[in-house]
């Protein structure tokens, strides 16, 4: 979090099934190979073999359930901001905060009394607490009982610590008034005691006697206040057992094991959960929760290792994580810096479309296989009909990588048009108003598995891929100036024209604008909506909006000509009535000679 940490190292990968370890994709070749049978077809030349990795969808196990959808801080002193159009795409799941830094210096610096700097800094807490852990998001946040006190390495050196020389006496004052306002706000919270209890944050150290007293007093206070709000703890800097296992010895005997088992920035988080878990059972304590409320460190904030993390995360068995914050500590609204500000807004970033692609997995996981330096999680969603793998790595880089998406037979995606795959890049970069299409291929109805070899390039090193699978769309239907009814209907606003005759375009006909503002709406009835386009040298962007939610921006700019490519496509959505909104964009790509859009059909599936 906010403040000096020790040292960290980084933990030697593992070789082995599920999950793998790092490295980050360029796609500047694909090659797609079919096979309807166990193994695969040959292919024309390509690059050369790359690292395995081997998505099943017939083999399915637990949920995804968006562990690691949190934020450590990240809103508006007030919880205001972000908006919802870039916070609920995200569907935080956890959030962490007590007002840090915050002018005033807490508890403390009122003279260890509940003055303005008390107060400023709980009010800052409740009010992001009320917007992540109540409806929409009901996601639990974890409240930083040290940072209201006042420890948040701006105190004074003359700080007098809780419990020096065995009193704790104002300790209790505090914790007192610090229960009564928070069952006074009506918020739920989980309290968690003291951040990283070592260095500036608590120079007394982690399992000193003074530590202990102000340990067990804070674990007896807040029970005997609300017996039913969680406690969170130790909140140490790294995954370090020889230091967790004395604290359970001793909270064991006291009886103030924490309900919730807290640290930081594991480096392999599936392996060190399983420790965490077995050190719990040698000492007799079960049915703990486990939580690692910060994550990922400063060199680490890039889309491709994030994307890793997240894979790790949702297979360690960690009930809920939060992304770290380390440049915009503590009342920017930037989540943790995965929104950039630019031309004076918040825009995203390749760490915000990771979340997203992240939050936008349903169902169940898939099982991947692996051995080298990335990895990738999957899923499959028989509800939206519809596959995904998000892939990302750490550290090195691989020259190459071959995904075998095996099982696209399974029920979840079959029907007699075959299934249609996407490849999408999410670059590192911020502003980055939408990942950057690869590919789309439909394969024929009956084949199982497809391969996607991905060359990689170093200008990429950091960045994230996206691979979707979805039923192949039967039903399309020409974009036309107007169509009023049926399943597709399009009307065109001002600044629209329209061209016949064009052969590389479905029903040779075209719908254009270079009118910066100029909109066109889409009617459609289905579960997932298409839009194709050209893409040329000559082409511009569009920002495009499903249901009134937060506008992507496509960019039809291209080297080669493509008549009638596939440009965007909805989520999964719930069959029914839906729209999109079309809105033809002030900018182009530099590399573009206009801002031209020309629209070629829509594609629903229903």
């Amino acid at each position: 979090m906010h403040g000096q940490r020790p040292t960290r190292t980084h933990t030697t990968p593992h070789t082995r099934t599920r999950p793998s370890r790092r490295s980050r994709l360029f796609a500047t070749a694909l090659t797609l190979a079919l096979a309807t049978g166990g193994g695969l077809a040959a292919t024309e030349p390509a690059a050369a073999a790359g690292q395995s990795v081997v998505v099943d969808l017939r083999n399915t196990h637990g949920s995804a359930a968006g562990v690691g959808s949190g934020f450590l801080y990240g809103l508006s002193e007030n919880g205001q901001s972000p908006d919802d159009s870039l916070l609920a795409p995200l569907a935080p799941r956890s959030a962490r905060g007590g007002g840090a830094r915050l002018a005033g210096g807490g508890w403390v610096g009122d003279g260890y009394t509940p003055g303005t700097g008390y107060q400023r800094r709980l009010n800052s807490a409740l009010a992001q607490a009320r917007r992540l852990a109540t409806p929409p998001y009901n996601g639990t946040y974890d409240l930083l009982v040290s940072d209201i006190w006042g420890a948040d390495t701006t105190q004074p050196a003359s700080t007098v610590y809780p419990c020096t020389a065995g009193n704790c006496d104002n300790w209790r004052t505090f914790l007192r008034r610090l229960t009564a306002d928070v069952r006074a706000s009506g918020i739920k919270v989980r309290y968690d005691i003291w951040n990283e209890p070592a260095g500036a944050f608590f120079p007394p150290g982690f399992n000193s006697p003074q530590y202990y007293q102000m340990w067990d007093t804070a674990v007896r206070e807040l029970r005997a206040a609300d017996p039913s709000t969680p406690v969170v703890g130790p909140s140490l800097w790294d995954f370090s057992p020889n230091n967790v296992s004395p604290f359970l010895d001793h909270t064991k005997a006291a009886g103030t094991v924490p309900d919730i088992v807290n640290w930081h920035f594991s480096g392999t988080p599936v392996e060190d959960a399983a420790t965490m878990r077995q050190l719990l059972a040698s000492k007799g304590l079960t049915a703990r929760e486990l939580t690692m409320n910060e994550y990922l460190h400063a060199d680490e904030q890039n889309a491709g290792h994030t994307a890793w993390y997240l894979t790790q995360l949702a297979e360690s068995g960690i009930q809920s994580a939060s992304h770290a914050i380390w440049s915009d500590c503590c009342a920017s609204d930037t989540l943790d810096g995965i929104l950039v500000r630019s031309g004076g807004q918040l825009r995203p970033t390749g760490q915000w479309w990771v979340y997203k692609a992240y939050a936008d997995m349903a169902g169940s996981l898939a099982q991947v296989d692996t051995q080298g330096d990335l990895d990738a999680l999957a899923s499959v969603d028989p509800t939206g009909r519809r596959a995904t793998v998000l892939i990302g790595g750490r550290t090195n880089q691989t020259p190459a990588a071959d995904l075998d998406l095996r099982g696209l037979t399974t029920g979840a995606l079959s029907g007699g048009s075959g299934v249609t795959v996407t490849v999408q890049r999410i670059p590192d970069q911020g502003p980055l108003e939408s990942p950057t299409l690869v590919s789309t291929q439909t394969v024929p109805a009956g084949t199982d598995t497809v391969r996607l070899s991905l060359s990689l390039s170093g200008t990429a090193a950091h960045d994230a891929f996206l691979v979707t699978a979805v039923p192949a769309r039967s039903d399309t239907v020409t974009v036309d100036a107007t169509v009023a009814s049926g399943p597709v209907r399009v009307a065109y606003g001002t600044g629209w024209g329209r061209t016949n005759g064009v052969p590389d375009m479905h029903g040779q006909t075209a719908n254009w604008s270079f009118t910066p503002g100029s909109t066109a709406v889409v009617g459609a009835t289905g579960r997932r909506i298409a839009l194709k386009a050209v893409r040329d040298r000559d082409q511009g962007r569009m920002r495009v909006s499903i249901d009134g939610g937060v506008p992507v921006t496509v960019d039809n700019y291209a080297g080669t000509r493509t008549g009638s490519a596939t440009v965007w496509t909805s989520p999964a959505l719930p069959n029914g009535p839906h729209t999109v909104t079309i809105t033809v964009a002030p900018d182009r790509n530099p590399a573009s000679t206009g801002h031209n859009i020309a629209l070629d059909a829509v594609e629903v599936q229903r």
